[in-house]
């Protein structure tokens, strides 16, 4: 769906042929932009669960699996939990410390009232576990634990693409002496809003 071509594209044979024309610009561009909103299997899966540890005290623990194939990763990985104004401080790990994650930073913003967990590289089939102690100023309440989440997420995933479409060739019908083109095709797939209620 909304399909965005770059303005170098001549689309004369995409509708009966799905074949691409063009004459390149300068330097790394994208020929095609698009949104997928069919189903589809999703990369990252979120299992959220919050409880009251004490009076003044949530814990909020997620579980995040990488649903891509192992020969995969995703990078620069972000995840971030709005929590209540009530919040005076947090602590924000990985189960098993930050030291079995390398790469792998979490804090909490007191500023902004999240708590922020920062991931260089998930490999695909991988699961970690996410916590975080959220202490605040009065005794817990329902609506409080209402002001936790949705937790949202952002990432790129390098050489994979969701939506499993596909550059079935590419062919350079022209050369020029005064540069040497390369035939290459890089798929990405980054995300633009991932979000998880609970």
């Amino acid at each position: 769906d909304d399909c965005i071509f770059h303005e170098c594209v001549h689309l004369d044979e995409f509708e009966s042929a799905r074949t691409l024309h063009f004459l390149p610009p300068d330097g790394e561009f994208a020929v095609l932009s698009y949104r997928v909103t069919t189903d589809f299997r999703v990369p990252f899966k979120l299992y959220p669960t919050i409880e009251e540890s004490s009076p003044y005290r949530l814990e909020v623990t997620i579980v995040l699996r990488a649903e891509i194939p192992d020969g995969n990763y995703g990078s620069n990985v972000v995840l971030r939990l709005p929590v209540p104004r009530a919040a005076v401080s947090a602590t924000a790990e990985f189960a098993g410390g930050s030291a079995d994650m390398p790469g792998a930073h979490a804090e909490f913003n007191a500023a902004e009232k999240k708590v922020v967990w920062t991931i260089r590289k998930l490999v695909g089939g991988s699961e970690i576990v996410l916590k975080a102690k959220i202490n605040v100023d009065s005794p817990v309440t329902a609506m409080m634990k209402k002001e936790v989440g949705p937790i949202s997420m952002s990432f790129e995933i390098p050489m994979y693409n969701v939506s499993n479409l596909q550059v079935r060739y590419l062919r350079i019908s022209e050369t020029h002496k005064s540069y040497n083109p390369y035939r290459w095709v890089r798929y990405i797939t980054q995300s633009s809003s991932y979000v998880c209620r609970f």
